[in-house]
């Protein structure tokens, strides 16, 4: 009976040690052409409140001006909102993002350069997450590259002709 009991209790600590022994941290890169020029690229990246109008995952973008400075809460249809802050702006050449979500905070860049036929973006994110289940459904969903790869296919519609 106690051995049952045992291995029971084992089966189901197993995933929180699988867990614990992952890397907390993801990161994921892509590079892409957006067929527009950098400015325009720019001003669609960079402008957070208008991001709404072209992401078609985002329920809303709130900005926020409180004691925690100025922040961006992106709430998806159907998800839990993500709190944004700007760490890192320069203008038509790179923009880094603080992401902070329940169970997790991560960071997403891009790094522009205009070259011909458009603007060649480089986007870079990451994702620390806190717990060893959390780990594990991160990886099982894909979590990070699911959700660059539909910001990335996102943009590039904002620009197709």
């Amino acid at each position: 009976m106690w051995i049952v009991i045992s291995i029971g209790i084992l089966l189901a600590l197993t995933p929180l040690f699988v867990g614990f022994l992952m890397s907390p941290y993801q990161q994921v890169t892509r590079v892409e052409l957006i067929k527009a020029s950098a400015d325009a690229v720019w001003e669609a990246l960079s402008d957070l409140s208008q991001q709404a109008l072209w992401r078609t995952d985002l329920a809303r973008m709130q900005m926020l001006d409180d004691d925690d400075g100025l922040r961006w809460v992106e709430q998806a249809a159907g998800g839990q909102p993500v709190v944004l802050r700007k760490i890192k702006e320069i203008p038509l050449k790179e923009l880094l993002l603080d992401l902070r979500q329940r169970g997790s905070k991560g960071t997403r860049q891009a790094r522009l350069s205009a070259v011909p036929g458009g603007t060649r973006v480089t986007f870079t994110e990451t994702l620390e997450t806190h717990t060893s289940i959390g780990r594990i459904k991160a990886r099982m969903n894909g979590d990070p590259d699911k959700r660059l790869d539909h910001f990335i296919q996102q943009l590039k519609a904002r620009f197709a002709v």
